[in-house]
């Protein structure tokens, strides 16, 4: 059941996240677009004001790519220390019941330990699926700039 949850929150997750980098890239595109369609006289102060947006740019996917980053490594020790406690109380308890006890709680255990790596796995393919879409998202907003810009 907890697996099955997990699983759920990792869903929700990913697909925020890709809601909020699509959501990003493409106002981001399609303001940057629409700059340089206004901005198409020829001179310095048009090449200035471009590089100041190829700044910007840069600084806000540095930012964005510097948070993702940090929201997967506080993810991934989230997950660690809950692991190691799980592991903790369980061996604690198993210590401390009787016999009968330790036969339930042992197969109860093994039902933890046969849950982790499937939770590990959708562990990696929730990190695995936000990358792609951030990387899916960056590509398609440059791609939108580089066809109507040169239009």
């Amino acid at each position: 059941m907890a697996v099955v949850l997990l699983k759920l929150v990792f869903l929700v997750m990913s697909t925020l996240s890709n809601l909020l980098t699509r959501l990003i890239f493409n106002a981001a595109a399609h303001v940057l677009v629409q700059m340089i369609q206004a901005l198409k006289v020829p001179g310095e102060g048009s090449q200035r004001l471009l590089d100041h947006f190829r700044n910007m740019i840069t600084t806000v996917l540095k930012y964005l790519s510097d948070l993702i980053i940090q929201a997967i490594s506080n993810a991934f020790s989230s997950l660690f220390n809950v692991v190691t406690e799980g592991v903790l109380s369980s061996s604690s308890g198993l210590a401390a019941t009787v016999s009968g006890l330790v036969e339930k709680s042992m197969t109860s255990f093994n039902d933890v330990v046969e849950d982790v790596p499937e939770v590990l796995e959708a562990f990696r393919q929730m990190v695995a699926k936000i990358v792609t879409d951030f990387l899916n998202n960056c590509n398609d907003a440059v791609a939108y700039v580089t066809q109507n810009v040169l239009n």
